[in-house]
């Protein structure tokens, strides 16, 4: 699922779709994981640049799931998506476009990247939540890189930033292992998301009841797990 936004504009009522939580039904493969081991926290680093072109607006791609999506967020506007596309867009106009969707894995996102046309200056890209719950690590790291392989064959020049998998740190720390190098061998900058994930006060409640009618579960971020994400990635940019 390919959509281009220009500026701000909503994609919709499917942003709020329940169908979203990850499930591990079906999977093939088991899950690589290790609730003993913890991944040390990356090193400091500086904002990585995002260069702004002088005959166009900033043209920025995102790649994700459900949370990319939008899905248990109260509104289109508070999504990090948004937020994100309205943190660089006080620095000149932005046009979005957006590959993926509510249960999408790494490989999804790899194949419809045919569906986008560069060129493209900044990219997010936002998978593992499904892929932690349905295939190995290793495998995981091997779809990942064919994912960023894509991408860098669309957007050869473009900033970077890979979320790292929204989950506990028993599910999501083997996954981060993979992940890292892949990103950094593309020129990435990495950006954790299950150091949020562990607060809960940025999930659920579950069971609350949105406008759209969506009834929240205790995976997804809420508001201010949308807007606490949004911080973090917009953290990493020198905007």
């Amino acid at each position: 699922m390919a959509v281009c936004l220009a500026g701000l504009a909503v994609v919709g009522p499917a942003a709020l779709r329940q169908d979203t939580a990850p499930a591990a039904a079906g999977a093939t493969e088991p899950t690589a994981t290790d609730p003993t081991a913890t991944e040390p926290a990356p090193p400091t680093r500086a904002a990585v640049p995002v260069q702004r072109p002088a005959d166009r607006a900033l043209r920025v791609l995102f790649i994700g799931d459900s949370l990319m999506w939008g899905s248990f967020a109260s509104d289109e506007s508070l999504t990090y998506r948004a937020r994100v596309t309205a943190g660089l867009s006080a620095g000149g106009p932005v046009e979005v476009a957006t590959v993926g969707g509510p249960g999408w894995s790494a490989a999804e996102a790899a194949e419809d990247l045919s569906e986008v046309t560069g060129p493209f200056d900044l990219v997010f890209v936002e998978v593992g939540a499904n892929d932690s719950v349905a295939i190995s690590a290793a495998r995981f790291g091997t779809d990942y890189a064919t994912l960023l392989d894509g991408v860098r064959a669309l957007a050869p020049d473009a900033t970077l930033v890979c979320d790292g998998v929204w989950n506990g740190p028993e599910l999501a720390t083997a996954l981060d292992r993979e992940l890292r190098p892949v990103c950094a061998d593309h020129g990435g900058v990495v950006v954790p998301l299950s150091p949020l994930y562990v607060d809960e006060t940025l999930r659920g409640p579950e069971g609350s009841v949105l406008p759209s009618g969506a009834v929240r579960d205790q995976f997804h971020p809420n508001d201010a797990g949308h807007a606490a994400i949004a911080e973090a990635m917009l953290a990493v940019l020198d905007r």
